[in-house]
């Protein structure tokens, strides 16, 4: 069921600190001083595709879905069709997702096929689950609970982050691109290579662990059974045996 229209007023945005520049915007957009946060999303969503710098709108929009409760219903999607989808919910994508596309979600996106990004775009949801996710340039993926792929590599200055976990058969950080999550990090093989760098609030688990070159690696802990490192990982380390089944 939909729940409940957020209904957007001047005070509202006010309330929630809404920088002067986005309130300004909202009185141009709408003069009467209000506008449902549906009808808010879709104008930028639109704008976005269609600007020569989209990300002043994508911005605004990510500032919207994590300040406000999502409001729509799932979009499922057989391909993508615009650069730019902002959704107040729920994004179902059926296919691979290739370029340089902004996502912009206020619950859980899933992919069902590859993701290849480029350039200076984000996917942010609350939860991001995909097949194979590389990002490349300036590429940045954030999920504010789990990120979930079977393979998981970040190329150039391109980002990611978790809140809570991510998940993976295989993670790499390459250059000088950064993977960061708040909790757990939880991955078969976990390697970092040149200046990149992987930061992790609470435990690594994985069965291989190597830093090469003057990448990093921090935790608080890590529980592998293999590790290979000059000297830049950092953590409580305890080595795991291998299982004997």
């Amino acid at each position: 069921m939909q729940k409940k229209e957020v209904v957007l007023t001047l005070g509202l945005l006010s309330e929630k600190d809404a920088c002067d520049r986005g309130i300004e915007e909202f009185k141009r957009w709408y003069p009467s001083g209000h506008a449902t946060l549906t009808e808010v999303l879709r104008k930028l969503q639109i704008l976005a595709n269609t600007a020569l710098n989209p990300l002043k709108y994508v911005d605004y929009a990510k500032w919207l879905v994590n300040n406000y409760p999502p409001t729509q219903e799932p979009l499922v999607l057989t391909e993508l069709t615009e650069k730019v989808i902002i959704h107040n919910g729920n994004i179902d994508i059926k296919s691979s997702i290739d370029g340089n596309h902004i996502i912009i979600g206020n619950g859980d996106l899933n992919i069902e096929d590859d993701v290849n990004l480029t350039g200076r775009v984000v996917i942010q949801a609350k939860n991001v689950k995909g097949q194979n996710i590389t990002l490349y340039d300036f590429a940045d993926i954030s999920a504010a609970e789990t990120i979930k792929a079977t393979n998981i590599a970040a190329h150039g200055n391109a980002g990611i982050w978790a809140g809570k976990t991510i998940k993976a058969i295989n993670i790499a950080a390459h250059d000088f691109a950064g993977i960061s999550v708040e909790e757990t990090i939880k991955a078969t093989n976990i390697a970092a290579y040149g200046l990149a760098g992987i930061d992790v609030g609470e435990t690594i688990k994985a069965t291989n662990i190597a830093a090469y070159g003057n990448a990093g690696i921090w935790a608080y802990e890590i529980n592998t059974q293999s590790i290979i490192s000059n000297g830049n990982i950092y953590a409580k380390i305890s080595l795991i045996q291998p299982s004997s089944n």
